[in-house]
């Protein structure tokens, strides 16, 4: 496995490159993430939120992929499969299953956009106010379906 990191900050490139055959994937984590807060890439909360196994520190599965898309994919789009290579570099492994599903739940609770078919399927975050307007959107529906009920 081989893995080159590059950092652009305020005019200062530093990159590193992490390259084994035998070493453990645990233990390549480990660098990987040290490296990183060395660099003082991550804030205090995110470097918790990646440093540490312990789920229960971390919150909920989602709660730590909302993190991580919020700091990976800040305004890109990206794949299922992308977003489980580059989780499991700084996290758990994850089933692919498991990332669509939490994927779909995050468009559906508007804080992603999605396009394309099953087979193609890319998303993105939405901005703030693109999630303020599909929470009033959803908010409404959800009233009219209360009062229809009625």
């Amino acid at each position: 496995m081989k893995i080159r990191i590059e950092i652009e900050d305020k005019g200062l490139k530093s990159a590193y490159e992490f390259e084994t055959q035998s070493m453990e994937r645990e233990a390549l984590r480990e660098k990987i993430v040290g490296y990183l807060a060395a660099a003082n890439i991550f804030s205090e909360s995110d470097e918790s939120a990646y440093a540490s196994r312990d789920s229960d520190s971390n919150g909920t599965l989602m709660g730590r992929l909302e993190r991580f898309i919020k700091y990976e994919f800040p305004d890109s789009w990206f794949a299922s499969q992308e977003l489980k290579e580059r989780y499991e570099t700084v996290s758990d492994d994850i089933k692919l299953s498991t990332v669509s599903t939490y994927l779909s739940r995050m468009n559906r609770d508007g804080l992603l956009e999605r396009k394309g078919n099953r087979n193609n399927r890319q998303y993105r975050l939405l901005s703030e106010s693109g999630q303020n307007i599909l929470n009033q959107e959803n908010s409404y529906q959800s009233k009219k379906k209360v009062e229809d009920r009625w």
